[in-house]
């Protein structure tokens, strides 16, 4: 019998009890359901009235409050399952990633509670759409060590709020030789 690690064991339960009710791996997955919703195609940006109907589908209703109050200044745009596959044996788990990806582009530095808990439900997730744990535990690793913010990568978590500074422009002075 293969035992699931123990900080796994740990954010699926306190997930399913944050949630008021436990979940069950027979019931669909709170974030991740049938998609009756078309999601946006990989690297389409996503305007804010898009971004809302999909939170509302989802039950991401914390997640669009926090958006709508302060709206990351760079737009938003999926790449799916960052660096990974969007697709595992003929499942699509392109819906895990791009939510994911709304998640962290919303996201604020040093929100290392909010950034374990979106990693947490990309890997349950995962989880419910391969029905198994394998790649959901490994994409999980995978989002813990690459998406941190001191990476500062394009894909890190609060990526949306990253605004590079204004290029310094130095003053040139052409040196003429004295005559």
């Amino acid at each position: 019998m293969r035992r699931t690690p123990l900080l796994a064991l740990i954010v699926f339960m306190f997930l399913a009890f944050a949630h008021g009710t436990p979940l069950r791996a027979s019931e669909p997955a709170t974030a991740v359901v049938p998609t009756k919703i078309e999601l946006p195609t990989m690297g389409e940006e996503v305007p804010l009235s898009r971004i809302k109907e999909i939170c509302t589908f989802y039950g991401l209703h914390d997640l669009w409050r926090k958006i709508e109050r302060d709206p990351p200044p760079l737009p938003f745009k999926s790449d799916g399952c960052t660096g990974w596959v969007n697709e595992w044996k003929g499942v699509s788990i392109y819906p895990a990633g791009f939510l994911h990806d709304l998640k962290y582009w919303a996201g604020y530095p040093g929100e290392d509670v909010e950034r374990l808990v979106a990693d947490a439900e990309l890997m349950i997730d995962v989880a419910r759409l391969l029905h198994s744990t394998t790649m959901a535990e490994t994409m999980f690793h995978g989002v813990r060590l690459g998406g941190t913010e001191a990476f500062n990568t394009s894909f890190s978590w609060g990526f949306g709020r990253k605004v590079e500074p204004p290029s310094s422009t130095v003053s040139r002075t052409t040196a003429t030789p004295n005559s």
